[in-house]
């Protein structure tokens, strides 16, 4: 007979799991087996078949589920938690954790396999005992209905998963025999700084069938991309408990159409009407995951300026003197953002003195000394910068801006391999940042890899529309070397307040296009914003491995520079 061929489905998965199975096992296997079996047959099972789901795998104590809905998967396992907590006199010993996720599957006969079924289990595994823990796919499909009953959790590395996780949590208001135990979800929601700016993030109406997969998948990338920016804490509109705050705005999302459909997104304060700015971005009902995470990233750059741009006018009525730690970083931030490190840096330095455990803060502030040695070349501030990072690294080693600190100290240093390493670990702890990957193109440059150095920089261009001036700096610096002066040449122009480095990159391409005219006007321009400037400054501040890529640059100065 020929076989059933392979197929894939979505489908919403749930895992349940006895906590303590093997304890319970040890202190007496007859009674604990006859326990589960009851549990299995009295609620577990009956419990899945009125929601519209079955059993495909039983697993010693657990049970693997597949249901055609999410909705129905989730009201499953609340039902089945409530049932155990009114039960509790006969079921004592018995506490379950349940996870559910909403996956793409192989169906094998009856049976299903894929990433989506070991996310499941692994988000199982997190669950508070007596409660549910879903992933972020499976909240979106509920959260206009039942989403209120959930806290975030925050995204979690996941046991052979690449990309991390956004899960969240639910319990019933009793779970028996762990009722002592400290909620996680309390701790979840502990964790938010509450000076921190605070998005949150919010379906507004209810999508179509074909359409509520790419608006999860939007929702997601929003919350991902917001979230990779340390600064910002992001939450539901449902977590009702975190209150509103002097920074707290609100990114809203609503649908509409039954073919190709437009997407309306609105940004506001949360504690005010005032709608901050409204767009639509219309997408094709088969768009693919590059077009979303495109309209995920251009959301959140223009939530991010607007953040900086409005929380700076607020902090500047105040008077300075009475800022707090985060509004000197926050301040700084947006001094950044607008290409004015050097301006910046006393901020920073600031925020670190107000607050020495503000690793954000530390971070920032060596970026902001590295940024200063590049422009004068003292030796000193070199040695700070790497001081204040290794300050950001004990804080916290596994923070990413602590880790792209370390990389920009080491690449001014020379030293290519600790550079690498450290921008690795910063891109691994923050996939979405795309300053970082910025950064991290600059270095492919600076050590000769151009062409994925060139790579790297559009796609930072492709993922953020509202980006910061010094992108054209870099993707300028990666076009020079290249040997494309005339599309150099644009970049830098596309800086507006030039210092003497853009100044005689400027020169330099001239030099390459032979210009002699516009290479000396550059030159001399530069050599009137930094009277010290010359071959062996420029030796200095650009990390160049090659020397043939230095000569390049130092074109800048004419022949025989």
């Amino acid at each position: 007979m020929a076989s059933v061929p392979v197929k894939r489905r979505l489908a919403a998965i749930m895992a349940t799991d006895v906590v303590g199975y093997a304890r319970l096992m040890e202190s007496d296997e007859e009674a604990t087996l006859a326990l589960i079996k009851a549990l299995q047959a009295d609620v577990i099972a009956p419990n899945i078949e009125r929601n519209g789901g079955r059993i495909f795998k039983l697993i010693g104590d657990g049970t693997l589920s597949v249901f055609d809905s999410a909705t129905g998967a989730v009201e499953c396992a609340m039902a089945i938690q409530r049932e155990l907590v009114r039960r509790e006199s006969e079921s004592a010993h018995i506490v379950l954790r349940i996870g559910i996720n909403l996956a793409d599957v192989l169906v094998d006969g009856m049976d299903m396999f894929g990433d989506g079924v070991n996310v499941a289990s692994r988000v199982e595994a997190g669950a508070v005992p007596g409660g549910i823990c879903i992933t972020d796919g499976v909240y979106h499909q509920i959260a206009t209905r039942i989403g209120g009953a959930f806290l975030e959790g925050g995204e979690k590395r996941l046991k052979n998963i690449e990309r991390p996780v956004r899960v969240w949590h639910w319990q019933p208001s009793h779970t028996g025999t762990v009722k002592a135990e400290p909620s996680r979800i309390a701790e979840s929601a502990a964790t938010l700084d509450q000076e921190k700016v605070l998005v949150r993030v919010g379906v507004t109406s209810s999508a179509l069938p074909h359409q509520q997969e790419v608006i999860g998948l939007i929702t997601s990338g929003l919350e991902q991309y917001l979230s990779d920016r340390h600064w910002i804490d992001v939450a539901s509109v449902s977590t009702a408990e975190m209150g509103s705050r002097a920074y707290d705005y609100t990114v809203s999302i609503g649908v509409h159409g039954a073919g190709p459909f437009r997407l309306n997104a609105r940004f506001l304060r949360t504690s005010a009407t005032s709608i901050l700015w409204s767009r639509a971005f219309d997408l094709p009902v088969d768009c693919d995951i590059d077009a979303i995470e495109s309209v995920a990233a251009e959301i959140v750059s223009l939530v991010v300026d607007k953040v900086l741009s409005t929380a700076a006018t607020t902090l500047a009525r105040k008077p300075e003197a009475s800022w707090s730690a985060y509004e000197n970083f926050l301040y700084g931030r947006m001094l950044d953002a607008k290409h004015l490190l050097p301006e910046a840096e006393r901020f920073f330095q600031k925020a670190t003195e107000l607050d020495p455990a503000l690793i954000d803060a530390h971070a920032m502030y060596a970026i902001a000394l590295g940024y200063r040695f590049s422009m004068d070349g003292m030796i000193e501030r070199l040695h700070r910068a790497a001081e204040i990072s290794r300050i950001a690294l004990r804080l916290d080693n596994n923070h990413a801006y602590s880790q792209y600190a370390a990389a920009l100290v080491q690449l001014a240093m020379r030293n290519y391999d600790g550079a690498k390493s450290h921008y690795a670990k910063a891109r691994d702890l923050a996939p979405g940042d795309v300053e970082i990957r910025a950064d991290h193109a600059e270095l492919l440059h600076y050590v000769g890899d151009l062409e994925t150095a060139a790579t790297e920089i559009e796609e930072c261009f492709r993922k953020s529309k509202y980006r910061p001036v010094w992108f054209w700096t870099s993707r300028g610096l990666i076009r020079f070397q290249q040997g494309r002066p005339d599309a150099a040449v644009e970049d830098f122009e596309n800086v507006p307040n030039k210092s003497w480095r853009t100044l005689i990159l400027l020169a330099a391409a001239h030099a390459l296009r032979g210009d002699e005219e516009r290479r000396r006007h550059n030159e001399v321009e530069a050599r009137s914003l930094e009277p010290r400037l010359g071959p062996e400054l420029v030796r200095r501040t650009f990390p160049y491995r090659d020397e043939g890529a230095l000569a390049k640059l130092l074109g800048a100065f004419g022949v025989g520079a």
